[in-house]
Order: C-alpha cells, then structure tokens, then sequence
C-alpha cells in the first residue's frame, strides 16, 4: 500500500495537465543552426537578436554568461512570446530560436522568429 500511494497522488496531480495541454491554443516556430564560432559569437548573436527584436517593435530582455551562454527572450502582450539561445559548444555556435504565437496558426511572434533566424545567419555568412 505504501508504494501504491505514492504513485496514486501523482497520477492525481498530474491528470489534469494533458486536459490543459490539449485545448492550449497556440503556434510554435523553432529554428536550430549550427555555425562556426570563428563566423559569429555568442556576443553577436544577442546582439542581433535584440536589435531584430527593436525593429520588429517587441519588447526583449538579454542574459548573457559569457563564453557560454546569451539568452534573448520578450514578446508582445497578448500576441505571444520568443526566446532565442546562443550557445557556446566546443568551436561552435549553436543558435535556437523559438516563437510562441497565442493562437493556432503562425503570426506575428512566428514571423519574428524567422526574421530573426534569417539575420543570424545573414551576419554569419
């Protein structure tokens, strides 16, 4: 019995979740690429990012921990939201960009997300 309740309250916790998950409206764009560091830095990809992000008018928000890491994420409220993550990994730059519309099909967080995939590797080249 004691092993049975333990897995019994998580069964409980956890049900509703897939319910949620299922009627959750909404569109995810995601890009990955990996490029030469020597061709782009962390660095710039933020950089690039954030400055994509101004044009485009959405709000953005920078974390860097340097030779590893440099996060961009923001959005616009009630439209949706982005991150984009420029990862050191040996000699490469490895970049994940992600838009998250609120509704079902593609928009404007989606457009952004494509906009923004397309200038970092416009800057890469």
């Amino acid at each position: 019995m004691k092993t049975l309740l333990p897995m019994v309250a998580a069964a409980v916790l956890a049900g509703p979740l897939p319910l949620f998950a299922q009627s959750a409206d909404f569109s995810l764009t995601y890009h990955v690429e990996r490029l030469g560091a020597e061709q782009l830095s962390i660095e710039q990809c933020g950089e690039i990012v954030a400055q994509v992000a101004a044009q485009a008018g959405l709000r953005a928000a920078v974390q860097a921990y340097p030779g590893q890491l440099v996060t961009v994420s923001g959005g616009a409220d009630g439209a949706g939201a982005f991150v984009t993550q420029c990862i050191t990994v040996d000699a490469k730059t490895v970049v994940v960009v992600q838009g998250i519309d609120y509704q079902q099909q593609k928009g404007s967080l989606g457009s952004f997300a494509d906009q923004a995939f397309a200038a970092v590797k416009t800057a890469a080249n």
